[in-house]
């Protein structure tokens, strides 16, 4: 695939603000690192595995083990790969899960170094609009009720629902301004 989910949500993004992320990125307790630690917890959560205890990142995994949205949850897809090869474009969600109550929410965990850099996160909406076009693509009988950002930061975390089409219209609008950029492939 020539272009990520990723890649084409931040292909906007102000220098300024790339450079502030990519500052933060490397090292024992840079954004990698957790990101890559605390996705591992939330894999191991879903499929039922042991999680461990973690002192590096025992402040983010004790608020994503109490998220109400996981309890009793029943996982369908985890670290899921995702594409659309007319438009050579890949990504990974993080779960798709049915809760205790019977709905079937897509979602994408976030993590934040701070409580109040959690606060400020902003849902991942457009991510997740691609996602969900790619699972209606390969799987069209997969019904999704909502969409979901989980934003973990120390001693905090936020489940920030979605209504899926909002999320697919935002992704429309944001492929569309990327491939407006992009020269003829």
């Amino acid at each position: 695939m020539i272009n990520s989910v990723t890649g084409v949500v931040g292909f906007d993004m102000p220098e300024a603000k790339k450079a502030a992320i990519n500052f933060y990125k490397d090292g024992e307790k840079g954004w990698t690192a957790r990101g890559t630690a605390l996705h591992s917890v939330l894999e191991n959560l879903l499929k039922g595995k042991e999680v461990e205890d973690n002192d590096l990142w025992q402040e983010w995994i004790d608020p994503l083990l109490e998220c109400e949205l996981f309890k009793g949850c029943k996982p369908l897809a985890v670290e899921y790969s995702v594409c659309d090869a007319r438009k050579s474009l890949g990504g990974q969600f993080d779960f798709l899960i049915e809760t205790k109550e019977g709905e079937i929410v897509l979602g994408d965990l976030k993590t934040s170094s701070t409580k109040r850099a959690g606060k400020q996160r902003e849902p991942a909406s457009e991510q997740l609009g691609a996602y969900k076009l790619m699972v209606e693509k390969h799987h069209p009988t997969q019904r999704i009720d909502k969409c979901c950002t989980v934003v973990l930061a120390p001693s905090y975390c936020r489940v920030e629902k979605e209504n899926p089409e909002k999320c697919v219209e935002e992704w429309r609008d944001k492929w569309e301004r990327f491939q407006i950029t992009q020269e003829d492939w």
